[in-house]
């Protein structure tokens, strides 16, 4: 891309053969998720889970980077390549529109089971189940007072608020 000087002036990626638009840098609302979500999920499921932040996985020939993967405990399994759908339990992008549908289709064709997106804006949780060919056939959006429970996971509840750093803080 760079050597055509197309896309010079712009921050553009390839996911899944699609040119999309860079996300702005990560402001303080993302890192704040991130590491909020990260700490919540190790404390409720413990050894069950590694909790993997803005690290590859491996989908067909596509490595997408999720901000955070729930994916099967074994550190030591991914030392010589990154996990894949069979060993995701829940992927999670964070997001301060609702912009991640062209990841949301690529998770949905490799058969990622749990996908949510949490809007840190709108301060919304959506959660795609279900996948297929064609995308996700489940979706709900959460507002924050309501709980969530990872598909693998279904006894382990949690409310989206636990996700997001204090309204008074904002």
């Amino acid at each position: 891309m760079r050597s055509t000087k197309i896309f010079n002036s712009q921050q553009v990626k390839l996911v899944a053969g699609v040119i999309v638009k860079k996300v702005k840098t990560q402001g303080t609302g993302y890192a704040t998720a991130i590491v909020l979500i990260q700490k919540l999920l190790e404390k409720l499921l413990g050894d069950d889970v590694l909790v993997r932040t803005q690290l590859p996985i491996q989908l067909g020939d596509a490595q997408p980077k999720p901000s955070i993967a729930i994916v099967i405990p074994d550190v030591v399994r991914y030392a010589d390549r990154h996990p894949i759908a069979s060993e995701i339990y829940l992927l999670i992008e964070i997001a301060d529109n609702n912009g991640c549908e062209i990841q949301g289709q690529v998770y949905a064709r490799s058969h990622i089971d749990d996908f949510w997106v949490l809007n840190i804006n709108k301060r919304q949780l959506h959660v795609f189940r279900e996948p297929s060919e064609d995308g996700y056939g489940s979706q709900m959006i959460l507002p924050e007072e309501a709980n969530v429970a990872l598909s693998a996971f279904s006894t382990c509840t949690f409310s989206v608020r636990e996700m997001l750093q204090p309204a008074a803080a904002l």
